[in-house]
């Protein structure tokens, strides 16, 4: 989705020219939010005991802002010049954006150095896409991406089958008479809930195995490129964590684990498992 968005940038020393990237003010799914990015340490360190002051103020500016761009919507919201209460308005920007923290990342990573990276996980998990959409959206570009290559397998892509005799059928990424497949996403965000998805899924297609008597079962999981700069790191630390983990329990079940980092490679493991 798209996210609109303007950095608004704090000037510790008016006339100075050195500014400071405070805060964000964006539009994000139709809702209005402004958030400042100005850790407390680095104003404690520029203020000292007085740094409530310029951190109130700050707020207030963000929050003078945020009532402009609701009252005047995105129009008024780019055309915003002047400076207000010591916050100067940046350049109103135009990203696309899995949600709102996402695009708060892109702030960041574009203006700012002093913004606490693993600070923006304390934001409302709930702006984060839930594992069930974010997969939807990873198994769709995969099966896009296999079926260029492989028209002819594109039946076989979204089937259900039963993993009891009484039970309801159960869809799968990919499902033929030789494999079974599911596709699942390592979220950097909600990890805990991508962790327990994945679990879920190789239950799944260790039954489907069994019951399909299938020749081959595995789980594709598209997990952040090590480098990728909006990972903080203790972020990092948990995703090599969980990866190790859910690698582990495919191990146990004897069934085949493939953490990706782009389409095409998810697209390669999938034509080799199909065979």
């Amino acid at each position: 989705m798209e996210a609109q968005w303007r950095p608004f940038f704090w000037e510790p020393v008016e006339g100075s020219g050195e500014r400071l990237m405070a805060g964000v003010v964006l539009c994000f799914d139709g809702k209005w939010m402004a958030q400042r990015m100005l850790r407390d340490d680095v104003l404690d360190c520029l203020y000292g005991k007085a740094s409530a002051d310029p951190r109130r103020l700050i707020d207030a500016a963000l929050s003078t802002y945020l009532s402009i761009a609701e009252a005047g919507g995105v129009d008024a919201f780019s055309e915003l010049t002047e400076p207000l209460m010591g916050l100067h308005p940046g350049k109103a920007r135009v990203t696309d954006a899995l949600s709102r923290v996402d695009a708060l990342r892109h702030a960041v990573l574009l203006h700012s150095s002093f913004a606490q990276w693993d600070g923006l996980d304390r934001l409302e998990e709930a702006d984060v896409p839930a594992p069930v959409e974010v997969n939807r959206r990873f198994s769709t570009e995969v099966r896009e991406a296999v079926v260029a290559s492989r028209p002819d397998l594109a039946r076989n892509f979204g089937k259900s089958a039963r993993l009891t005799e009484t039970g309801s059928p159960v869809r799968f990424g990919y499902l033929s008479d030789k494999a079974v497949l599911h596709f699942s996403v390592l979220h950097p965000v909600r990890q805990a809930a991508s962790v327990r998805d994945a679990r879920a899924r190789l239950w799944e297609l260790s039954r489907a195995r069994e019951t399909g008597a299938l020749a081959r079962a595995a789980l594709v999981t598209w997990v952040p490129p090590a480098q990728d700069p909006t990972v903080g790191e203790q972020q990092r630390i948990a995703l090599e964590q969980n990866r190790l983990e859910i690698e582990r329990e495919a191990d146990t079940r004897s069934m085949s684990f493939h953490a990706v980092v782009t389409v095409e490679e998810a697209r390669d493991r999938v034509l080799a498992v199909a065979g």
